[in-house]
């Protein structure tokens, strides 16, 4: 186990954490095991079923399943191919699905099709409680979805980590360093390892400096392909409410009255 991960383990027992999530890789069963020591519902992210079921056998309590319509570090396969292999194969552990969700008819039909529950992140963004930046707001408000893109690699040799966020200044910088980067590289001037790092550290605080500092132009937005969905600022509760509706009216909608007997929440 990493040294920085046993230590942030630690930190979740000391302040008892009642769930952790585990991404950005794939948790080796000593540190689900560690964390279930201290009572923390462990759960990770699965991109396949192959990971799901390894994910399960490390012993995590529930799994996300993200899509790449996601806003931060995606995969390659779209929420719904998702949800269609994995939901039906799964049934071990509550499964909660992720990625591009901005309404309550999308939770409706991913819970009729056996997940637990729905992530969205990119629909909050701009919630009244959110410490994001005016600025940043702004920026989400106005955006539409076609506006989050991946993050581009131009050679296979130095990889860069496929990241959903709204194209900026950044975003068009970030193809000339490669591009430099490359083209120093193959005159000599760097040696592989160090023009890797190069490109993989432009990124560096640069979710920050947009958020928190709301540098729009130089900093990092991330956001999910949901974005064309969030056109004001509201406060969580209406959010939530407005979500609520939107899924109870397509719920009374649809001819089976067993779809009825959700309640809505106090």
């Amino acid at each position: 186990m990493h040294p920085d991960l046993e230590s942030l383990i630690d930190v979740c027992g000391q302040y008892k954490v009642g769930h952790v999530v585990l991404g950005g890789g794939l948790p080796q069963a000593p540190s689900v095991q560690r964390l279930k020591q201290y009572n923390c519902k462990v759960i990770g992210f699965a991109p396949a079923v192959i990971i799901a079921r390894k994910l399960i056998k490390t012993g995590v309590d529930a799994l996300i399943i993200e899509g790449s319509e996601a806003g931060g570090h995606v995969g390659p396969v779209s929420t719904t191919v998702l949800a269609q292999e994995i939901l039906p194969q799964i049934r071990d552990i509550p499964i909660f699905v992720a990625g591009g969700i901005g309404r309550g008819e999308a939770i409706v039909s991913y819970l009729q099709m056996g997940a637990a529950g729905c992530q969205l992140g990119t629909r909050f963004v701009c919630a009244t409680e959110s410490p994001a930046h005016p600025k940043f707001k702004k920026v989400f408000i106005r955006a539409q979805a076609r506006d989050a893109v991946v993050s581009v690699q131009l050679d296979e040799r130095f990889p860069v980590i496929p990241v959903r966020a709204l194209a900026n200044a950044a975003t068009q910088r970030f193809m000339k360093i490669q591009a430099e980067v490359i083209q120093r590289y193959d005159a000599g001037e760097f040696d592989l390892k160090q023009a890797q790092l190069i490109i993989e550290h432009y990124w560096a605080g640069a979710l920050r400096k947009a958020v928190i500092e709301g540098d729009v132009e130089n900093g990092s937005l991330m956001a999910g392909q949901s974005i064309g969905l969030v056109t004001q600022e509201q406060t969580a509760q209406e959010i939530i409410q407005e979500l609520i509706l939107q899924a109870e009216n397509f719920l009374s909608s649809l001819p089976n009255t067993q779809a009825r007997t959700y309640k809505t929440p106090k």
